[in-house]
């Protein structure tokens, strides 16, 4: 059966004497091409400081001595996307504030990484997530991975060039391969010369400009249609306020059970696992500064979020009172932040440049995190859609699935590993008398039993758990550098020699040198 469903909120009427022309001054492009110009600068600094010097771990991991604060905010900063500025506003600004629930799902979507997965890391001395692969499992799972990695990042960095630069050029004539190129050769020239290190500070540095882009459009905004209450009246007047839908199913796109956990699935593959984090958790220079920092990033995530929506409430307010050209009806979702920004700045000028180094920026720091390690995240595909009616057909069946909201595919897949995983080990023998390292596995059991009153504990006869675990350096050495055991300084394989008729009829055990790709 066809039925007709409506994909997006009544857009306000056109009038064709507001036409748009939406041009770049002399001082806007100042303003841009000094966003360039200074990641440059910031990542030819930290080539230089160093020049000639650069080890592996200086390159790949900062020489593991950067501070709380810096990867809190490269943190912030590595899944923050253009996509993500042009997405979420234009979603608040067609179907309510219902997205704002997926800040619900921070807090365990960054607790978790940070009592879970940043001690395991960080106390095996890993260089990236793929190296604990190997060290679970086996190098073919480890190389799997990866390839698997690399597959999807080169995909995903050509979206997040192509994607808000073919928007630019849509609604300000900037020249779309101009735009691609430039961004590009600069994060490639300061990524490939400065390192992590240098990627962190220009996260930093780019991070401020997106949030001093994005506060710029909510106060010019809110001051031209009378005020953030005024903005919440309209918004509230015309529906887009939304409560709690508290709907359980799972086939429906946005429902507070699909943000606050679904989203918590989500936020475990962008924050526990993911390589471009993995790799900024482990450059900080201890433990403790690493899960500050994984603590940092909850409350700037949700003042992100909460720009993101303020934005999208400020546009759909203003084109009350101004409404949209037959331009604007007629442009894709994805260009109405930029219609709206380059309409409500136009007259001030830098403004425009300055929520353009904003968009920009968020397209570098994607790209230098994903030219150190390639890492990837799904992108809410959310804001690129219809603005009319469409027919659609109901799916049945296996095809059912395919309506699954997009926040639950996290928890889709991590599911379907572990079931596939479980029947794979026990159809081929497990461990085949192997012995496990311990310190590869997460006590998750004891952990929560530790936490339940100590007369339960005696009930259950459970014992105490230590958080050091004695483990035999002969089996399993410890890695204390790049690859390399303590006390092993030149060499690049360490080969273990057979002693005595205990050692008869046993390979030799080698200790591989980590590389960089």
């Amino acid at each position: 059966m066809s039925v007709a469903v409506s994909t997006s909120a009544p857009l306000p009427p056109a009038s064709d004497t507001n036409m748009v022309t939406s041009t770049f001054s002399l001082v806007d492009y100042v303003v841009f091409v000094l966003l360039l110009v200074l990641s440059l600068a910031i990542g030819l600094y930290h080539a230089y400081r160093g020049w000639g010097r650069h080890t592996i771990g200086q390159l790949l991991l900062a020489d593991r001595k950067m501070g709380c604060f810096p990867v809190a905010l490269s943190l912030l900063a590595t899944f923050q996307s253009a996509v993500a500025i042009l997405g979420v506003p234009s979603e608040i600004y067609r179907f309510g504030t219902q997205y704002w629930f997926l800040g619900c799902s921070y807090f365990l979507g960054l607790l978790i990484p940070a009592h879970v997965f940043i001690p395991i890391f960080y106390r095996l001395h890993l260089t990236s997530a793929y190296e604990y692969l190997e060290l679970r499992f086996n190098k073919a799972v480890r190389v799997c991975g990866t390839v698997t990695f690399i597959f999807q990042m080169v995909i995903y960095m050509g979206v997040v060039l192509y994607a808000p630069s073919l928007a630019l050029n849509a609604v300000t004539g900037f020249d779309l391969w101009l735009s691609v190129l430039t961004l590009g050769i600069v994060c490639t020239v300061y990524t490939a010369l400065g390192g992590l290190k240098a990627v962190i500070w220009t996260d930093v540095f780019q991070t401020l400009v997106m949030f001093l882009g994005q506060l710029v459009v909510i106060i010019v905004g809110s001051a031209k249609v009378g005020g953030l209450g005024h903005v919440w009246d309209v918004a509230s007047q015309h529906g887009l306020i939304s409560g709690i839908e508290l709907d359980p199913d799972p086939f429906v796109r946005h429902t507070f059970w699909t943000l606050a956990f679904g989203g918590v699935f989500m936020m475990l593959s962008l924050y526990g696992v993911n390589q471009a984090q993995v790799q900024r958790y482990l450059s900080s220079r201890t433990e403790k500064a690493a899960v500050l920092s994984c603590y940092a990033v909850f409350p700037c995530q949700q003042v992100v979020l909460c720009m993101g929506c303020l934005i999208g409430l400020v546009m759909f307010a203003y084109y009350q009172e101004y409404p949209m050209s037959t331009q604007q009806t007629q442009a894709a979702p994805d260009q109405f932040v930029l219609y709206f920004v380059m309409d409500l700045l136009r007259g001030l000028p830098g403004l425009p440049g300055l929520f353009v180094a904003c968009l920009f920026s968020g397209s570098l720091r994607q790209q230098s995190a994903s030219s150190v390690w390639l890492g990837v995240r799904c992108s809410d595909s959310s804001a690129l859609g219809c603005s009319f009616l469409v027919p659609i057909l109901l799916p049945t069946g296996l095809q059912r699935l395919y309506s699954l909201s997009y926040l639950w595919y996290s928890a889709h897949n991590s599911t379907t590993v572990i079931v596939v995983g479980l029947a794979v080990s026990l159809l081929s023998g497990g461990m085949r008398g192997r012995t496990l390292n311990p310190r590869t596995i997460y006590p998750v059991l004891p952990k929560l039993v530790a936490l339940l009153p100590m007369s339960c504990q005696k009930r259950l006869h459970c014992k105490t758990h230590s958080q050091d675990l004695s483990v035999d350096t002969a089996v399993f050495p410890e890695k204390v550098s790049n690859g390399m055991l303590r006390g092993s300084r030149d060499k690049e394989a360490v080969d273990v020699p057979e002693e005595g008729p205990a050692h008869q009829g046993i390979s030799p055990t080698f200790i591989v040198q980590e590389t960089s790709l």
